[in-house]
């Protein structure tokens, strides 16, 4: 497994939220980093050295190691988290030797360059204990102007009498900067609006992507960095309908090159922005594909939705994990089939 760079996607917690937020945040690691097949691992192998080194370079124009830069080593465990720090040399190299090897452990290589922070996720086997991880960094730019909304995308799905609303929305950064974002100033992402306003919703649900969301004024608000290349945040909520007829009017700051919606059968969808683009089934249930876009920044889609569920029972709990095949199965083919150009 070679070190991947997440800048956004591992949460950042604030100082008062960290303690609660550790131990919740140490078994999503473990579990999604493959930390089963580590502990695999013979126990003959624990006392094997292993060692985590790498290089951080500004890919910035024109590109460069970046010297004196500190970094972080952080092992988590399923009972501790501890940390190691060393710096960058003049060639932007960086080293952590003598490092435990196999059982159920993950480490995590934080960087923190102008201000925004970059974090690889490392394992080590006894049959790979040295990894190399090149760390990319870039200068920073406050030029808000760069980013731009490509795909959109949405699942309505029923959910025991009442409608679901899953998201995926993609934003784009065509230059070699990272665009800064700060809490005064953050990205704004609009929720779906659904009129007449329904009899009763849930919370909105942070999938991934999100660094510090909350929700205000019926939008969803963060300080996200936006790196070169795409960057993409995921949530969903829960609404119980008023009426059998309802419409849905989806608000893009950033635009839209590509608007796809996936729909349950029972659902009837129409808008004078979208074109019906064929049936995709998926884990046996089908869903009804809607395509739509571009939409400029600023813009929106109305959306009408027919064949709601109308119950007087109050919401229920819904699991969160229910959605995710279908949603990146739906965003695979919507990327597949509509190529989206920076």
């Amino acid at each position: 497994m070679q070190g991947v760079v997440w800048p956004v996607m591992l949460p950042v917690f604030r100082p008062a939220e960290f303690d609660r937020a550790r131990a919740a945040r140490r078994a999503l690691l473990l579990c999604a980093l493959g930390a089963s097949l580590a502990a695999c691992e013979p126990a003959i192998g624990a006392g094997v050295p292993g060692e985590i080194r790498g290089s951080v370079m500004d890919q910035t124009a024109p590109a460069h190691p970046v010297t004196g830069q500190s970094v972080r080593l952080e092992i988590v465990e399923p009972a501790s988290t501890s940390t190691r720090v060393t710096t960058t040399n003049p060639q932007g190299r960086f080293a952590f030797p003598g490092l435990p090897v196999g059982g159920p452990r993950v480490f995590l290589v934080h960087v923190e360059y102008g201000g925004v922070p970059y974090t690889a996720r490392v394992a080590l086997t006894t049959a790979a204990p040295l990894r190399d991880v090149p760390l990319s960094v870039f200068a920073v730019t406050t030029k808000r102007a760069v980013v731009r909304g490509t795909v959109a995308f949405a699942v309505f799905e029923l959910v025991r009498g009442a409608l679901r609303v899953s998201v995926i929305q993609r934003l784009n950064n065509a230059t070699d900067q990272t665009v800064a974002v700060t809490d005064e100033d953050p990205l704004v992402f609009r929720l779906p609006q659904i009129s007449p306003v329904p009899r009763s919703a849930e919370p909105v649900e942070f999938i991934g992507g999100w660094r510090d969301p909350h929700v205000t004024s019926n939008a969803i608000t963060d300080a996200i960095p936006v790196l070169p290349g795409s960057t993409e945040v995921a949530y969903a909520f829960g609404v119980e309908p008023r009426t059998r007829t309802a419409t849905l009017r989806w608000e893009f700051p950033y635009g839209a090159t590509d608007i796809e919606l996936l729909a349950d059968p029972s659902i009837r969808v129409s808008g004078a922005a979208l074109y019906a683009d064929g049936v995709v089934t998926e884990r046996g249930q089908r869903y009804a594909r809607w395509s739509g876009g571009p939409v400029g920044p600023g813009g929106a889609v109305s959306v009408r939705l027919d064949g709601l569920p109308v119950s007087a029972d109050l919401w229920p709990e819904i699991a969160s994990g229910v959605l995710v095949l279908a949603l990146a199965f739906g965003l695979t083919v919507a990327l597949r089939c509509h190529p989206v150009s920076a």
